[in-house]
């Protein structure tokens, strides 16, 4: 995310360059290994050429003709004027990105969800209706009777069908991987024909919301299921949407996971989904495999007994328990169970042969997919066409197929080509570009097989196992030592893009390679990123945010961070101010606050936005009382840097609705209308806003915003006409009246404007406010 928007633009502006404090610097060590030293200057990313896109304007016109871009600052000498940063644009688009790329669901901890926090912030809507996309897949009748032949109950599931029947409507809170949608769609077939069954998908939150607005266009006669992956819910739109499912006599089974879906809260419409017992499984997907082998098998002394005398085997081997007990998902077993049927004739002392089979097949499959050979005049070379479009296709699973060609591209083109060395250079033909060449069928996902793909616009890359891109991964980087060097400038390079959504992957890959190696990723790329410019600094946020899903490396990365803290270098203080507004800040409220307050004192961060940015993700990803403390006790405090990074934390928050069904409402005014304690601080934030010089343009305007959207919640108009009055009284009174009379001309319509122009002017000044 850049920190260097102009005061009252929302565009992005030129990155902050490096200050001249870094002459004095030396590459920082991970933390395990050593403190932060001083000493000689750091090395900068590998990719400066394509850096060009985040350095300032008269950086890159100065770059010279061959592609190398001028020298950073702090090399020639020239000192650069840090400018200060404006009031989060960025951040709402960096938090876009973060929602659409969220890799955490792949790989799961306690780092991931152990607070039971999803964050996704909704942006204050006025007046209109945000369009989510809501995309439909129908479930083929074979579909939906394979699910029946093969499903094993969990627990419960007789009461989840009653109420089904019922009420129209009922939730499953469980894992993914638990099986949620074999046991939806198994009770849907229960109410519904099976012909009559849809999947209901969007990639933006806020479906269940959108669904109730469009009910009548979008509920049929049928059964549904709505996913809604890592979403909250509550039951007020719960209730609702099983009012419109009745009156549309359709049947919706909701599936979403613990914590935002809290079965406790939603009762008695919600479960929870409990994964059935990995035994279970294995044995009716294995009878089902092997019920028609003998009949259709070469060998002379294959019967039913052979079949079902293996099937026992295979159950009660200690083998096969094992690694039942390690399988992450259900799907994991059914694959386990496809293998095992495979070996029905195998003697049981090639067992654990299979076994390491199965475990080391997406291993398997991704050196078979890098290894794509082309004949040359100097004989078979791998392509390096089709191996770069391969590796960008599984590191950017989900995203647009455009991200994948430009990622490939920057790999093939730009990178790649500083590291061959053979002779003559391979050719490249427009037309040998086709997908279903450069990507087997057996890396890509069917477009049945995932929900939504096949009405995908734009058309995204879609993975047979989301586990790939992580075997893809392991393989680049063990298995082909030569890549290591391209691989950390292409993620550079990407970092340096444009497109926020492919800086947060690239960084997240980042992170990934963390847990394969700490100490040689940190050394040769995360620490050069924590000391750049500001998207830099935020990727390196954002990779060992991706590092601590790993529960080997989550002390080492809070150790990590805690040392950029310590650091005298004030990139490396940003770049601790930046994760800290991740989920690691948030596995640990009290402490981050104190980091970020002992961060927020120092003047090497004044002119960033960094720690805003983190306390306003602190606040919305689910500590909003800790957070609103700390924010009235800065705005007390003697300290002005505290005072300026609260009033852009309040100018960054008002932007955000409550939720997604309530995105008109601010999330700040929705706290405070039912504490008065909040209501008193919320009066001293705005009023130090409106009368600061390089806050009060826009805090202005964002009032005018909560205003409007006043006119369309009778509860919060009331609230804001006795709010609005404290925060506007001496010495903002007759500014508040200049700006009321402005406003009213522009909106004549707002009834909340209205009133608060034709109220009495308080000439008193507000308790406790600024003076």
């Amino acid at each position: 995310m850049s920190d260097t928007e102009q005061p009252g633009t929302e565009s992005g502006g030129p990155e902050d360059a490096p200050g001249a404090d870094l002459d004095a610097a030396t590459p920082d060590e991970p933390a395990q290994n050593a403190p932060e030293p001083a000493g000689t200057d750091p090395v900068a990313p590998a990719a400066e050429a394509e850096a060009a896109a985040t350095a300032p304007a008269a950086e890159q016109a100065a770059a010279d003709p061959t592609g190398d871009a001028r020298p950073p600052a702090q090399d020639t000498g020239r000192p650069v004027r840090r400018r200060e940063t404006a009031d989060g644009g960025d951040f709402t688009r960096y938090q876009q990105a973060r929602q659409q790329n969220a890799l955490n669901k792949l790989k799961r901890s306690a780092v991931a969800h152990g607070s039971g926090s999803a964050f996704y912030a909704e942006q204050l809507t006025i007046g209109a209706d945000t369009g989510v996309e809501i995309q439909v897949l129908n479930v083929s009748a074979l579909t939906v009777a394979q699910q029946l032949d093969s499903h094993q109950d969990v627990d419960q599931q007789a009461q989840m069908a009653a109420r089904l029947a019922a009420q129209h409507i009922v939730v499953l809170a469980g894992k993914p991987g638990s099986g949620r949608q074999s046991t939806a769609l198994t009770l849907l077939a229960g109410c519904c024909p099976d012909d009559s069954v849809r999947i209901l998908h969007s990639e933006a939150p806020g479906i269940l919301q959108a669904l109730c607005r469009r009910a009548d266009e979008l509920l049929t006669p049928g059964g549904y299921v709505v996913d809604l992956d890592d979403q909250p819910l509550k039951l007020s739109t719960l209730e609702t949407l099983g009012h419109l499912a009745r009156k549309q006599r359709a049947h919706l089974v909701v599936i979403g996971e613990p914590g935002p879906v809290d079965p406790d809260r939603l009762r008695p419409h919600a479960f929870e989904h409990r994964r059935p017992a990995p035994g279970d499984v294995l044995a009716v997907h294995l009878r089902r495999l092997l019920a028609g082998h003998p009949g259709v098998c070469t060998q002379e002394d294959c019967t039913d007994e052979h079949t079902t005398s293996f099937i026992t085997r295979m159950l009660e081997s200690p083998q096969v328990q094992r690694t039942l007990d390690g399988a992450p998902s259900v799907g994991s077993v059914v694959e386990f169970a496809e293998v095992l049927a495979q070996s029905v004739h195998t003697e049981d002392t090639s067992l654990g042969e299979v076994i390491n089979q199965w475990r080391d097949r997406l291993r398997r499959l991704a050196k078979q997919l890098l290894h794509v050979p082309a004949e040359t005049a100097q004989g078979p070379v791998l392509d390096p066409h089709r191996q770069a479009f391969r590796i960008a296709y599984a590191f950017f699973h989900g995203h647009p197929l455009s991200d994948v060609f430009e990622a490939g591209e920057v790999l093939r083109a730009t990178v790649l080509p500083r590291y061959e060395t053979r002779e003559p250079a391979p050719l490249n033909h427009v037309f040998e570009r086709e997908l279903d060449q450069l990507i087997p069928q057996e890396m890509r996902a069917a477009a049945d097989a995932t929900p939504g793909a096949a009405d995908d616009n734009p058309r995204r890359a879609r993975l047979v196992d989301e586990e790939l891109m992580h075997a893809v991964i392991e393989v680049v980087w063990h298995d082909y030592d030569s890549l290591r060097d391209p691989l950390r400038e292409w993620l550079t390079a990407l970092v340096a893009g444009p497109l926020e959504r492919i800086r947060v992957r690239a960084a997240q890959i980042a992170g990934i390679l963390l847990s394969h190696d700490f100490d040689s990723v940190y050394r040769d790329l995360i620490r050069h990123w924590a000391g750049d410019s500001a998207a830099y600094r935020q990727s390196a946020a954002l990779a060992l945010e991706m590092a601590a899903h790993d529960p080997r490396l989550v002390h080492r990365v809070r150790g990590q961070i805690r040392s950029w803290l310590s650091s005298p270098r004030w990139q490396l203080q940003d770049s601790a101010a930046r994760a800290y507004g991740t989920l690691v800040g948030a596995q640990d409220v009290p402490d981050t606050l104190w980091a970020l307050r002992e961060l927020g004192t120092r003047p090497e961060l004044a002119l960033s936005s960094s720690v805003a940015f983190s306390m306003s993700w602190l606040y919305l990803a689910g500590a909003p009382g800790p957070t609103a403390d700390a924010l009235d006790h800065w705005i007390t405090s003697d300290n002005d840097h505290l005072h300026r990074h609260a009033i852009r934390t309040l100018l960054i928050l008002s932007r955000y609705g409550a939720g997604p069904d309530r995105r008109d409402r601010p999330v700040l005014a929705d706290t405070a209308m039912t504490d008065q304690e909040r209501a008193d601080a919320l009066v001293r934030l705005w009023r130090h806003a409106l009368m600061g010089k390089d806050s009060s343009t826009r805090a202005w305007d964002l009032l005018r915003r909560w205003l409007l959207a006043g006119d369309a919640d009778k509860e919060l108009a009331a609230f804001l006409e006795d709010l609005v009055p404290r925060i506007c009284a001496r010495p903002l009174s007759l500014r508040a009246g200049f700006y009321l009379g402005i406003w009213a001309g522009r909106h004549p319509d707002s009834r909340t404007i209205r009133r608060l122009r034709h109220q009495p002017v308080r000439g008193g000044v507000a308790t406790g406010s600024a003076s």
